[in-house]
């Protein structure tokens, strides 16, 4: 079981159809789950929108500050491997602009702050959305 950052906890509680939308992205994309000494540190995956173009996901366990440094090292392998075996040119995704840990996390993976999605969350707030080209 994954114990669920606070910030997607509220997410859930807000969201009535959170687990289905999340549900649809594992059963129709590319999803992974990051584990290590029994516990569950991420999800994440792959959404393709249409051929070259790619949306990228990631739900971070309340337990992935224990292996951070590590879970980024994956991450950049993970974007560049992905990016190559499925020919995508473009990857996006979302981050809360309350979020400063995951703004600051999208940066240093290179990807670039495109623009602002004004009310874009379940609960009205303001949203990044974030590219990087490959």
């Amino acid at each position: 079981m994954c114990e669920l950052n606070e910030f997607d906890r509220k997410n859930i509680e807000l969201f009535d159809e959170y687990r289905e939308y999340l549900q649809t992205y594992a059963e129709h994309g590319h999803a992974f789950t990051a584990i290590g000494d029994e516990d569950v540190y991420a999800m994440f995956g792959l959404w393709e929108l249409w051929p070259g173009v790619g949306e990228a996901w990631l739900i971070p366990s309340a337990k992935i500050d224990r292996k951070t440094i590590a879970m980024h090292r994956a991450a950049l392998r993970f974007f560049e491997y992905a990016a190559n075996k499925m020919q995508i040119k473009r990857l996006q995704f979302t981050v809360c602009t309350l979020n400063v840990r995951a703004d600051r996390w999208a940066q240093r993976c290179y990807f670039e702050r495109e623009g602002l999605l004004r009310r874009y969350g379940p609960d009205g707030s303001d949203y990044w959305m974030y590219s990087r080209m490959f």
